[in-house]
């Protein structure tokens, strides 16, 4: 489909078509509410703006539920909306209960069969049930033949179970036929699944029919429904229709588990929440929470859920632990699962905020963005209105969350409690226990999955395994990283990078120390051609790169340095990425041991002895020579940083020579004054090109007659080069006048 084509406005279907995510929430969603039907009459909500995605998401639930291992589940999907007849809406839902429930008992011989040929069937009454009941809305007309037959013939049709009602000896009620269906229903042992969409377009009358239906008069067991609707407009229409001063209070008494109900509480209801918290705790991990766990998790509730006032948040608060835990014990933290299900509960507008500067945090810390100080201040302001108190104690005060959300503290300037700098250690210690505050894990609390922007524990853990197995599959994967299209920031090699801190480091074993440096030894060039763009106040991905190879190499020196010393002669010796190890790996080292330039450093800022260094020059300058006599040197990305890296280790003739047979080519002479402008910055980035960075290998006045000469010759791919490169020489002029 053309990029240019309208976005229609209909929902998903189709998960080639899901940009955003909601197959994954659905694939998380969709066992938890096959779980809820085994409650009685669960109502969950899906709440959200109109346009955010709910049908979209329900038409992924739907097709994830079909997958699901359980032929007893049944979903119905009533749209009172699209329809527009809420009045059979009950007769809706019966009537397609009924009508699975006689084709799954058609061939049974139970006590269905056995009462099927009699005056009145169990179906028979569920229909008239549904058609009774629906009745405030349908016209009287249609109602007023529909009466119950006498107990006695009710119990003739359906046997067992209807003694009850013989009992009465009159014609039962709705609550007694109701009860009844529930027991009947209970005896099936069948699941339904009812999804009702678009409740925030109904009008108030019909929004409460809906509200009854799922609440009170099809309340049964073995049946929860999943309502879609925009709570705020929702509630207002619930406030409409039932003339009551609260529409939104009611909508809480409705539904059972939402994305965000706010709710209170007594110390109580803490001991209560803990305790059936710890039993969940134990039933999914299978074992007893170890002292620190135990401990965090007491500290959790208590701090967190001192708001608490009733019973139902309790159950609320459970609701969401138990949603979530399940599915997603192996990306988030209990005690931090149960915090943040109590700020959600209890503190909505609190939740929102965490959700959004948790999100911000996380493109902060990976690079990948930055906040603007108004921003910043706006947030900063917004957290001094939810937690207003001064109080280190109160959980009003913003230190009640500082201790498990990184980068806060009370300050009078707004600007000043938000991002501040966090230890690096702390930092560590969230990602590895996959902390809310953790840039990696925060998104799976509020998501159920994790940040688009950082790849998964899982694909970092199965690179880690090929590093080990398969170091050159490792590679191939590296350079699909380099790649692949990230949206945002810095791309996904650079990210890898990123995680090589001292803690993840020190959990590779040396099998996966030796395939990491030889894969990045290996790949690194594909970044320098694939990305090129200079970068300034911002190390690059070869920076990162050497950094990495350097704590690599330092460490597996510790564990093992017959293995070091065999795959630093892998790497310079073999290492594919020529380029980045001769102009980035190797010359910082030269500078590093005070070779060249004044920049030398303490041991361990280096990752090569000098004895080394000596050893590995040679290596290089043979490896070079060898490229340049096969032709391949002008191919290498980067090739400034390269020649100026082999003057270094070869002396100022060699690379000067190459480079004077290299340029007899026009294309060539072209291609290399481009490479070897500078980079400079003010109001913009320029690329000057100086006359001293060119005669260092090449005569400047020679090369400027030959460039005359192409801009006569009339090729136009080469105009457009000759014009860069005259531009670059005025940027150097105008640049040198200004110094």
């Amino acid at each position: 489909m053309s990029s240019l084509a309208s976005e229609t406005d209909r929902p998903l279907d189709s998960t080639s078509a899901d940009e955003f995510g909601f197959l994954d929430i659905a694939k998380k969603l969709a066992p938890s509410l096959a779980g809820a039907t085994t409650s009685d009459g669960m109502v969950i909500g899906i709440e959200g703006p109109w346009g955010s995605g709910k049908t979209s998401l329900l038409n992924f639930l739907q097709m994830e539920l079909s997958k699901l291992d359980r032929d007893k589940l049944h979903v119905i999907t009533l749209a009172p909306w699209l329809t527009g007849d809420t009045g059979n809406l009950v007769g809706e839902l019966t009537g397609a209960i009924a009508d699975i429930l006689e084709a799954q008992e058609a061939t049974s011989s139970g006590w269905f069969q056995k009462g099927k040929k009699k005056a009145v069937t169990y179906v028979n009454l569920f229909r008239d049930y549904g058609a009774r009941t629906g009745r405030r809305l349908a016209p009287i007309a249609k109602v007023a033949g529909i009466f119950y037959p006498p107990a006695a013939v009710i119990g003739e049709g359906l046997g067992q179970g209807a003694e009850y009602l013989q009992s009465l000896g009159r014609s039962p009620t709705d609550a007694e036929v109701k009860k009844l269906i529930s027991d009947k229903l209970r005896q099936f042992n069948h699941q339904f699944l009812v999804f009702i969409d678009d409740l925030d377009r109904l009008e108030p009358a019909q929004a409460v029919e809906v509200i009854r239906l799922v609440r009170s008069v099809a309340d049964f067991p073995q049946v929860a429904y999943i309502l879609c609707y925009d709570r705020s407009v929702l509630a207002h229409a619930l406030q409409v229709g039932l003339h009551v001063e609260n529409g939104d209070l009611f909508l809480q008494k409705v539904v059972q588990l939402t994305f965000s109900i706010p709710l209170p509480e007594p110390f109580d209801l803490r001991i209560s929440l803990r305790t059936k918290a710890l039993a969940v705790f134990r039933e999914v991990m299978k074992r007893e929470p170890d002292e620190d766990e135990a401990r965090d998790i007491q500290h959790a509730v208590d701090q967190q859920g001192a708001a608490l006032r009733t019973p139902r948040e309790v159950k609320l608060v459970m609701n969401m632990i138990k949603f979530t835990f399940g599915n997603l014990v192996s990306d988030i933290n209990f005690a931090d699962l149960c915090r943040i299900s109590l700020i959600k509960i209890l503190n909505p507008p609190l939740y929102r905020w965490l959700e959004n500067y948790l999100s911000v945090r996380s493109v902060i810390s990976t690079g990948d963005a930055t906040v603007p100080e108004d921003d910043i201040e706006e947030m900063g302001r917004t957290l001094g209105e939810i937690l207003p108190s001064a109080v280190a104690n109160s959980t009003r005060s913003i230190w009640s969350i500082a201790s498990f959300i990184p980068g806060l503290q009370h300050d009078e300037k707004p600007a000043d409690r938000v991002f501040q700098t966090e230890n690096g250690s702390k930092i560590a210690s969230y990602v590895t226990h996959k902390r809310l505050g953790s840039p990696r894990h925060y998104r799976f609390y509020f998501a159920l999955s994790g940040p688009r922007t950082v790849l998964s524990d899982r694909a970092i853990a199965d690179l880690v395994r090929l590093a080990d197995e398969n170091p050159a599959l490792l590679a191939e994967k590296l350079v699909e990283h380099i790649n692949a299209p990230r949206e945002v920031g810095k791309n996904w090699f650079e990210h890898i990078l990123e995680r090589f801190d001292i803690q993840f480091i020190s959990q590779l074993s040396v099998a996966q120390m030796s395939g990491w440096l030889t894969a990045i030894a290996d790949v690194t060039d594909f970044d320098l051609a694939n990305n090129a763009d200079p970068r300034f106040f911002a190390l690059s991905a070869a920076d990162k790169a050497r950094l990495v190879t350097r704590d690599l190499v330092q460490t597996l020196r510790e564990r093992d340095p017959v293995q070091a010393q065999k795959v630093l002669d892998h790497i310079f010796n073999e290492g594919r990425a020529l380029s980045w190890i001769v102009s980035e790996l190797f010359r910082t080292e030269l500078y590093s041991h005070g070779r060249f330039g004044d920049q030398s450093r303490g041991e361990d800022k280096r990752f090569l002895t000098s004895e080394e260094l000596d050893k590995y020059n040679l290596v290089l300058h043979q490896r070079l020579q060898q490229a340049a006599e096969t032709g391949a040197l002008g191919s290498q990305p980067g090739l400034s940083g390269v020649l100026y890296s082999w003057r270094e280790i070869a002396g100022d003739d060699v690379p000067k020579k190459w480079v004077e047979d290299y340029v007899q080519d026009d294309a060539n002479l072209l291609s290399f004054l481009l490479e070897v402008r500078g980079l400079s910055v003010s109001d913009k980035v320029y690329r000057p090109l100086k006359r001293r960075s060119v005669d260092l290998f090449y005569d400047w006045d020679t090369a400027l007659s030959r460039l005359a000469k192409i801009k006569h010759s009339g090729d136009q791919t080469r105009l457009e080069q000759v014009a860069t490169i005259e531009q670059a020489i005025r940027d150097a002029d105008d640049r040198e006048r200004d110094d």
